[in-house]
């Protein structure tokens, strides 16, 4: 697949390690059936790379807490208008570093790994109504409070490292402060706090639960 010079290029110029350099504010205990399977770590900040308006959100996260065989870091920077200007996840397992990559070109997304010996990438239909998530970065998931109308505004969530995609409707609770509730492929409630960050997730199918870290 012949990607577009000119994204391809801004992946590329960002294609360097996400591994948390600087102190994460908020942590995260990840449960799943009742039991503690991980924790995450993120901050958020207003402002992007360069100088740039808009928001970065920057978060590691340990599978399981102690002696993690699985590592994430990620990097979301999103505009003003909460589009996405960047995303790169980094994954160190047992088999090696994966490193995902990805930008909004339009109506377009453009998505790139790059793993030991192999790189690929491809175009997936983007727009303002679509967002990055992944299965073990949660605070991620405060994109959806963002986006969240008190009618439900349908959304399309895409999870690269496992190529799923899931559609679904995410309602902000009136009177509730930042409690929203989704339903559809994703259906469960988040809780963000005054500052937009994550406080809580539960996503009864998965059986899993994360919370603000006491």
């Amino acid at each position: 697949m012949v990607m577009r010079g000119g994204v391809l290029l801004l992946l590329l110029v960002h294609a360097v390690p996400a591994l948390c350099q600087e102190k994460l504010e908020t942590k995260l205990v990840v449960q799943q059936g009742g039991r503690e399977i991980g924790r995450e770590e993120f901050s958020f900040r207003q402002g992007r790379g360069q100088g740039q308006p808009g928001s970065t959100l920057i978060a590691a996260a340990r599978y399981p807490a102690t002696n993690p065989n699985t590592r994430l870091a990620a990097t979301l920077e999103r505009t003003p208008e909460f589009a996405l200007a960047k995303f790169q996840l980094d994954v160190e397992g047992p088999s090696g570093t994966t490193v995902i990559l990805a930008a909004g070109s339009g109506a377009r997304l453009i998505v790139r790994t790059v793993a030991k010996g192999s790189e690929s990438g491809r175009e997936l239909p983007g727009g303002p109504d679509v967002l990055i998530l992944d299965d073990g970065v949660f605070s991620l998931y405060s994109q959806v409070a963002d986006l969240a109308t008190p009618a439900g505004r349908p959304l399309t969530a895409i999870f690269p490292r496992t190529g799923k995609r899931a559609s679904f409707t995410a309602r902000r609770e009136a009177g509730n402060g930042g409690s929203v509730t989704l339903s559809g492929d994703i259906a469960g409630t988040l809780v963000t706090d005054g500052a937009g960050r994550l406080q809580r997730l539960e996503l009864p199918a998965q059986q899993t639960i994360v919370s603000r870290a006491e």
